[in-house]
């Protein structure tokens, strides 16, 4: 050993391991000191955190919940009637909002408003603002509660609840206000550190908050209110980007507030009307009907298809409520049997009753006279004066009638009537300082008419001259001005002067159109011109040459059809025996001109086609045998449909075309599909296809297959189909579809899923065991490594069997699908299951997997399990396939590149035959191997 091992040795053994051993002891020493520290300080800060999180929600699911079940957000009520409300969810038809150019509707998709920071809304009274932001804020609850992505704290605030202190005077101390009474609203609700919830989310994940009713705060509050809007939204758009504003207020209050607004709250979404679909809408959702429920909505829906104006009225929810709520609770619609009677209580509630329940003051009757005579007097002034526009009042004008009645200067008179158009909402402004309107015509007619009737001496006389002066002008362009405003003063006349007035109106010869329209409004069907209106009004619909039956004629066939129905019920009810009805006036009229008068109904059907149904089984025209593609477009229109499947229910013994009319229908438009295979089946359908045998039967029994239990549609799929296979139809070029099916497989035949999985499973098992069995065999030699030659081979053995496994195990559910595709139901929602628990027919990564795991040598297997007639139908139709069959495209078997259809595009239909004999449908050539090519 030399000297230098030696002194490296002595150096490690006196030195280095001392010093190491040290070090190592001190180290040793801190971290038994720190390492509990440190790990009792992560697991504090992990708990912190749990139970934060876990705190937070279970707040927000407890705030929710309350959120939900407060009857004030719960409850719509009706106005007029303090016992009846409809439940917000239920009862919401789907509002249109439009900006400008741009609208979208509001079906329940929070978010479409959420990715607004800062928006506006406005809307006529009634229009829906209040049931809007109710809808809104409980769908933003039911968000938060799943805690769904990009979910916020739902807060509706009533403004007129919302009012600062008046020595709250600077921003930060009005923003500091309003953020703590927004808390102090969230925190009154039972939970766990509620005022926490509210600051997480303001801070981080955002608040939806909505101000509802901003017209409805005090006049001398109003100032405060809004700099402390726009200081609230300052300081939330500070907090956080993901904080959003809802304010909603009446058109009329946005007209004088706008410029206040705009810099905060820059979009501004309307609320349109409801369309005649929506009404008809609102009709089927209304819970509470005395009597059949369809037919009761056909009845409602009908009464107002034959007064348009009532119908456009109606186009605002609040009226619409209120006709459907007293036709209902009178006695079989007596409370509003006429426009008159209604629009009296309409007039009523929306000049001091709802504004008295919203501000909670007592509305007072000397209050509504005195509104009634201003508004009276402005409307008749302006209709009789020919040189203003319709519905286009001077503003001066109105300015010095406030000023007269209420006895002040012009200045107090025109902020007087600002604050009227504010809280009854009956007008607006419609250029500042210049003219105003009400916020619809048949209002103006209907308060003029009133001050000729009851608001001055010789009104009605006024009246008169003025229509006789418009009528003598041939160069008058408002010889109709006053058509509408006659029948409502005649019928608001008292009864001692209504009869003398009828006389004086039917001598001064006025249109027909004007008499019949009185004769509705009264119902004096026991006066001398009754007799004579009707024989002149039949003589002329009778007499006009076809060449002649225009739209206008037919609106007055119309309008004497609605007359002659309302005097046989009058005379009936009074025990009297009607001297004209329909039955001889229209046995008369289509006798010679059946051909020209369903031209018409095709062309009427366009504007109103429930009417022209209707108008047409007056007539006795059976449009399902003459025209059916008429039919069959219009079905997709929820009141037709309505009427047509009505027909279906009631009928004892309906002829083969209306079968054919259903599966045709049906197997064009998607929502005519959903709901046929809602419908019961009918007591006459039910007794004709029992007779058909089971492989030609488009419903089942077993269950397996929701979508196609017995139904309206899958019997009449049935019968329809067995009628095109067996014998001729009558236009066989309108039923298409109907055709391309016949020669389908129907599901009847198609064997139960149930066993055909069970004997797959079987004999993939039997597969396994017996290839386990021979390769132990061929392994039985000694080799060296034979065992894990064995263990793999067997592993890529039983992976194959198990993937081709799966992949026939999905061939039941695609075969349905594809089914539910060819019939036109939507696949992505499963019947007899929750919509909320319906899924998509499959997910993205589950199709991936299948796609990934069909190797091609299944592939050419699995496509002969299905039939190929399915394929060529749905190629035919134009029908999308399922996704996983979309996804499955090799380079060898092309798939059928099938087009998406396009949003409102009919897809085209197969060829049709030239002649009226029965198709001759052949079997579709099947390929000799893989799907039908394109």
């Amino acid at each position: 050993m030399d000297l230098k091992t030696v002194v490296v040795t002595v150096v490690i053994t006196v030195i280095a391991i001392p010093l190491i051993y040290s070090v190592a002891r001190r180290i040793a020493a801190f971290l038994r000191q720190n390492v509990r520290l440190w790990l009792e300080a992560g697991l504090f800060r992990l708990g912190k955190w749990s139970r934060s999180s876990l705190a937070k929600r279970v707040s927000l699911r407890e705030y929710c919940r309350y959120g939900l079940g407060n009857p004030h957000t719960r409850y719509l009520q009706v106005p007029g009637r303090d016992e009846e409300a409809l439940e917000a969810d239920s009862a919401f038809v789907s509002l249109k909002l439009q900006n400008g150019a741009a609208s979208f509707v509001y079906t329940g998709d929070v978010e479409e408003i959420q990715r607004l920071p800062r928006v506006r809304v406005i809307g006529d009274p009634g229009s829906g603002k209040s049931s809007l932001a109710k809808k809104m804020f409980r769908d933003a609850c039911r968000d938060a509660m799943a805690l769904r992505p990009g979910h916020r704290l739902p807060i509706l605030i009533e403004l007129k609840r919302f009012t600062p202190p008046k020595n709250v005077t600077s921003d930060k101390a009005r923003s500091n206000w309003a953020v703590k009474f927004l808390r102090d609203h969230v925190a009154r609700v039972q939970g766990f550190d509620m005022g926490e919830l509210f600051d997480s989310y303001v801070r981080d994940d955002g608040l939806f908050l909505i101000l509802d009713g901003l017209d409805e705060v005090a006049g001398s509050d109003y100032p405060r209110v809004a700099a402390t809007l726009r200081a609230l939204s300052d300081r939330l758009a500070a907090e956080s980007p993901d904080n959003s504003v809802v304010l909603t207020m009446r058109s009329q209050f946005h007209s004088q507030v706008s410029d206040h607004l705009e810099a905060d709250f820059p979009p501004v979404f309307h609320v349109q009307p409801f369309s005649p679909e929506d009404i008809y809408v609102f009709l089927t959702k209304w819970p509470h009907y005395a009597r059949d429920k369809r037919a009761e909505i056909l009845r409602l829906y009908n009464n107002l298809t034959d007064r348009p104006t009532l119908r456009e009225m109606c186009g605002n929810p609040l009226v619409l409520a209120m006709y459907v709520s007293h036709d209902q609770h009178g006695a079989k619609g007596v409370s509003v049997d006429t426009r008159t009677a209604f629009y009296s209580k309409v007039v009523e509630e929306l000049l001091v009753a709802r504004r008295g329940r919203q501000l909670e003051t007592p509305a007072k009757s000397l209050l509504r006279e005195q509104r009634e005579a201003l508004f009276g007097r402005l409307a008749f002034e302006h209709m009789c004066d020919p040189e203003q526009a319709a519905n286009s009042l001077s503003w001066r004008r109105a300015v010095d009638a406030v000023a007269e009645i209420y006895q002040c200067d012009r200045k107090e008179a025109e902020q007087r009537f600002r604050e009227l158009a504010k809280e009854t909402g009956l007008v607006s402004e419609e250029r500042e300082g210049e003219s105003y309107r009400f916020i619809h015509l048949t209002f103006c007619e209907f308060f003029a008419a009133k001050e000729a009737a009851e608001g001055r001496e010789g009104g009605w006389a006024e009246l008169m001259t003025a229509h006789r002066a418009f009528a003598a002008d041939p160069d008058a362009y408002a010889a109709s001005r006053l058509e509408e405003v006659i029948p409502f003063a005649l019928a608001l006349l008292s009864r001692a002067r209504r009869t003398d007035a009828l006389r004086e109106l039917d001598d001064s010869g006025v249109g027909s159109l004007v008499i019949g329209r009185c004769f509705l409004e009264t119902q004096l069907y026991d006066h001398a011109s009754w007799v004579r209106y009707a024989a002149a009004e039949s003589a002329f619909l009778t007499r006009t040459p076809s060449d002649s039956w225009n739209d206008a004629w037919l609106r007055r066939l119309h309008l004497f059809n609605v007359v002659l129905k309302d005097a046989e019920e009058w005379l009936t009810a009074y025990g009297r025996r009607p001297q004209s009805t329909l039955e001889d006036l229209f046995h008369t009229l289509v006798q010679d001109d059946r051909e020209r008068l369903v031209q018409l109904f095709s062309s009427y059907a366009a504007v109103d086609a429930p009417a022209a149904m209707r108008l047409a089984t007056a007539t006795g025209v059976d449009l399902v045998a003459e025209q059916p593609r008429l039919v069959v477009e219009n079905m997709p229109y929820p009141p037709f449909r309505a009427m047509v499947l009505e027909t279906v229910k009631d009928s004892s013994g309906p002829s083969d075309d209306l079968v054919l009319l259903v599966a045709e229908s049906a197997l064009r438009h998607e929502s005519v599909a959903v709901d046929c295979v809602q419908e019961a089946v009918p007591e006459w359908l039910a007794h004709r296809v029992p007779a058909l045998a089971v492989e030609d039967e488009w419903f089942r029994r077993d269950g397996e297959w929701p979508a196609f239990r017995p139904s309206l549609y899958t019997y009449c799929l049935s019968y329809a189909t067995d009628l095109v296979r067996k014998q001729p139809i009558r236009h066989p070029a309108e039923f298409p579809r109907v055709r391309a099916i016949a020669h389908v497989q129907a599901p009847g035949a198609v064997g139960s899923g149930l066993a055909y999985r069970l004997r797959l499973w079987g004999l993939t098992v039997l597969l396994l065991s017996l290839g386990v069995v021979v390769m132990r065999m061929a392994f039985r030699t000694g080799v060296p490594g034979a065992p894990d030659l064995f263990a793999a081979t067997v592993g890529i053995w039983t992976m194959l069997i198990i993937i081709s496994t799966v992949e026939f195990n999905s061939v039941p559910r695609f075969r349905r699908d594809i089914y539910m595709t060819l019939v036109n139901l939507p696949p992505r929602t499963p019947f007899g299951r929750h919509p909320q628990q319906a899924r998509g027919l499959l997910g993205t990564w589950r199709a991936l997997g299948y796609v990934l795991a069909s190797p091609l040598l299944t592939w050419r297997l699995w496509v002969r399990l299905v039939p190929q007639q399915l394929f060529e139908a749905c190629r035919d139709l134009e029908r999308e396939l399922p996704l996983a069959l979309r996804l499955r495209v090799g380079r060898r078997y092309r798939w059928p590149r099938l087009p998406r259809p396009r949003a409102g595009a009919r897809p085209t239909p197969p060829p049709a035959p030239s002649t009226e004999e029965a198709p001759s449908v052949q079997q579709p050539q099947v390929p000799a191997e893989g799907p039908p090519r394109v």
